[in-house]
């Protein structure tokens, strides 16, 4: 499913997040149940499968992973098939049920544009998690600045175009914390990057309003000086925190 040459660019690109979320102790902690969707061949499955704690001695996570794909040429991989704590699951992403189980941590790397209706997609990755679990997914747009040269892409079978605002917006009305999280959009590159909690609210109507997800406090500061000012979000007016523990502001 991936735009990138072959699966260890895809994985080499993964690995921008994953080293920083290893970095997380506490939160990497908490995690036992993961879902890989879109899992692909499954080498960043296989990462998550294969994770030692930074401990002196390290000591594996045995973390459950299950790689979900609607191919089954990628789960039938020679990863896939020989790399403890990897369930390959045929299936598809979007649908609620696919996987057996409530999950901790749901990693969506490259995938979300394949969605054809990314909002209900977000919603069954939500209905599927535990309350605090994490969503972390990487998403291209296909508008996007290099450079000061404003480049404009469609990649087959990529039916919808995100940016970081309308991101935010369908995560937050899926019930998940877009104010305690992280966020990036990569200069130069059409990367955007988020990090997400799952809250108590469940996924509503993608017709709530910004004043309805401020009163949840499920959009963050900058977002809401925004909205109160203009009445809409502007995208030159977002601050965000990454995983690397900068703040950003998004202004292009």
């Amino acid at each position: 499913m991936a735009q990138f040459k072959n699966a260890y660019d895809s994985h080499n690109h993964s690995l921008e997040v994953l080293n920083l979320l290893y970095g997380y102790d506490s939160f990497l902690d908490s995690l036992k149940f993961i879902a890989d969707m879109g899992c692909g061949e499954g080498l960043d499955a296989a990462w998550w499968a294969n994770l030692y704690t930074r401990d002196d001695p390290p000591e594996p996570r045995d973390y459950t992973v299950y790689a979900v794909d609607n191919d089954q040429s990628y789960l039938d991989s020679e990863i896939i098939q020989t790399t403890p704590n990897i369930i390959p699951l045929l299936g598809d992403f979007e649908v609620y049920g696919t996987i057996p189980r409530k999950v901790d941590l749901v990693w969506a790397h490259d995938s979300l544009q394949y969605a054809v209706n990314p909002y209900s997609c977000i919603s069954a990755w939500r209905r599927g998690m535990n309350i605090n679990g994490m969503l972390v997914l990487t998403v291209p747009q296909d508008t996007y600045y290099y450079n000061n040269r404003l480049i404009i892409t469609n990649h087959s079978a990529n039916p919808y175009s995100y940016n970081i605002l309308n991101l935010i917006y369908m995560l937050a009305c899926n019930g998940f914390d877009c104010n305690d999280a992280y966020f990036y959009r990569k200069p130069n590159t059409p990367w955007l990057y988020a990090a997400v909690y799952a809250t108590e609210f469940d996924p509503e109507s993608p017709k709530l309003s910004w004043y309805e997800l401020a009163e949840r406090n499920l959009i963050n500061s900058s977002i809401v000086a925004s909205v109160n000012k203009y009445g809409f979000a502007r995208l030159d007016d977002l601050v965000v925190n990454w995983l690397d523990k900068s703040l950003y502001k998004i202004d292009n």
